[in-house]
């Protein structure tokens, strides 16, 4: 018991230096944390200028000097495995990280379906309680959301059955995919903050950079600016005291009162550029495998600018980690039931990014919505879908890992269109086995869409018409926000949404998300 108190005695000793003399280890790096394979990583925190830092891992020493009170050295990394201890020291402070694994690590990001936690899942006790992967760890950025906020450290987690609740169900399923099949360990770091924009996640330099961004910002600043000197804070006070006064209520009294809404300003997360700062450059440049994404549902308002803003934020993130192109794997918007937002342009401009934009890779996950909730509650296949794309597209495994996907046209005698699909695999089906496919759509030279029969013809063709189309020239495939959908490949997964026309987007020109209105009469 003496021996315990003793160097407990000890670690708080060095806990209080640590805090004293200004020397730090950036956040992320803790006990059980996964550092990436066969790469160069960096390691960084902050220390006395000029002072000597020293940083000991698997028989290598390396020494800096902090500059400017920074200070960051590269460690070259082996195969995968472990564990191992990391040791920094830094004058008479000396910080030591246990359990420390070699293996791929992923950054998962995005908003509330990247951030869904496993035990909000269908089923989640009977997953949890064999989460049992002690080579599979995560770690959750703190949620930041203004400089000032003050938050919880956090620190790398251990998948067990009393850690894996919390882990993103999404990032969890893939996660455990990739170890059984490789048999290495992973990491997952977490950054994903429900309703959140894309350019929540990017930097005002960017989002000036460019006339179809620009006014993102312009929008953000000309709200705060018509604040006045302290109308915000008094407005955020106040958004403050009416929500603890509605938290307050029975579920029966919020039946008819409106939840109070956060004005918009500095500490809004939903404002542009924030999170970029406060959480995704806290991790930033920890050496990685690659990027998972999913995120979208708050720009569907403005699916033509997200085609320039999503690879923009990809480019940008590419850049800040300086990794070069590491893979950047997303998923594609499932379908939800809504006449106010254009999931299908967004669906579009996330299929045009997995072309345009060099090794990246995208999930459809059309089937895997739940037309009536934002949120479904099953995420296992989106998982398993993610993770078989990263042993095709990234680990190099022959497999199957994506749906049918559009490839020519032919019109045919009858009034028909065919339909050549790659990535058919072994060969087209219909999920449900009926003897028509359903959502497509045919067109004239009129451009006015009817409902197509639409039937399997071969290994990889699909013939579509409609007798209203005599000579049809386009065809739509679930151009919808939401629908039935039952073309997919003999291997499960479901085809890519397409289309052949090029008519003029509803959402063209259409750049900031109409914000909520706020009383302000009593400012």
């Amino acid at each position: 018991m003496k021996r315990i108190l003793f160097s407990f005695f000890l670690s708080l000793i060095t806990i209080l230096s640590f805090a004293t003399d200004g020397f730090t280890v950036a956040d992320v790096f803790t006990d059980h944390m996964v550092l990436q394979r066969n790469a160069i990583i960096k390691i960084w925190g902050e220390a006395q200028n000029g002072s000597l830092v020293e940083v000991r891992f698997a028989g290598q020493l390396r020494k800096v000097k902090a500059i400017q009170g920074k200070w960051q050295v590269t460690l070259k990394t082996g195969e995968a495995g472990g564990p191992y201890k990391l040791d920094i020291i830094n004058g008479n402070n000396k910080v030591s990280f246990q359990d420390v694994l070699i293996g791929d690590v992923w950054l998962a990001g995005g908003q509330s379906n990247m951030e869904f936690a496993l035990r909000r899942v269908k089923d989640a006790q009977k997953e949890i309680s064999s989460a049992d992967y002690p080579q599979i760890r995560y770690y959750k950025v703190p949620r930041k959301f203004y400089p000032e906020h003050e938050v919880s450290k956090a620190s790398w987690r251990v998948c067990s059955p009393q850690t894996a609740p919390e882990f993103s169900a999404i990032a969890y399923y893939f996660s455990r995919n990739i170890h059984k099949e490789l048999n290495i360990p992973i990491g997952i770091i977490q950054t994903p903050v429900g309703g959140t924009t894309v350019e929540a996640w990017t930097s005002r330099t960017l989002l000036m950079s460019d006339k179809d961004f620009r006014p993102i910002v312009q929008h953000y600043d000309s709200i705060v600016n018509s604040y006045g000197s302290d109308g915000y804070e008094k407005l955020y006070n106040r958004y403050v005291s009416s929500l603890a006064e509605y938290n307050q209520l029975n579920a029966e009294q919020k039946k008819y009162i409106d939840k109070p809404v956060e004005p918009m300003g500095r500490k809004n997360f939903h404002r542009p550029i924030g999170l970029s700062e406060t959480m995704l450059n806290t991790v930033i440049p920890y050496t990685l495998k690659g990027f998972l994404f999913y995120q979208g549902e708050s720009n569907t308002a403005r699916g033509a600018q997200y085609r320039k803003l999503f690879p923009a934020m990809i480019n940008e993130w590419r850049t800040a980690w300086g990794q070069g192109d590491i893979p950047f794997l997303f998923i594609q918007l499932p379908r939800f039931e809504t006449k106010t937002r254009y999931w299908y342009e967004l669906r579009e401009a996330q299929y045009l990014t997995s072309h345009h934009v060099k090794n990246t890779a995208m999930v459809v996950a059309f089937d895997q919505g739940n037309p009536k909730d934002i949120h479904p509650i099953v995420k296992d296949t989106v998982g398993w879908r993610l993770s078989q794309l990263a042993l095709g597209k990234v680990y190099g495994k022959k497999v199957v890992c994506q749906g049918p996907e559009f490839k020519k046209m032919t019109k045919t005698a009858d009034g028909s269109l065919l339909l050549d699909f790659a990535n058919a695999g072994t060969g087209l089906v219909s999920k449900d086995n009926a003897a028509t496919l359903s959502g497509f759509a045919v067109a004239g030279k009129d451009g006015k869409f009817y409902p197509a029969e639409a039937i399997i013809v071969g290994k990889n063709q699909v013939k579509v018409k409609n007798n209203l189309v005599t000579n049809p020239v386009d065809v739509r495939y679930l151009w919808v926000n939401s629908g039935d959908m039952n073309l997919i490949n003999k291997e499960g997964f479901p085809a890519f949404p397409f289309r052949t026309d090029k008519y003029r987007l509803v959402t063209e020109g259409v750049y900031v998300n109409p914000e909520p209105k706020i009383c302000r009469s009593s400012l």
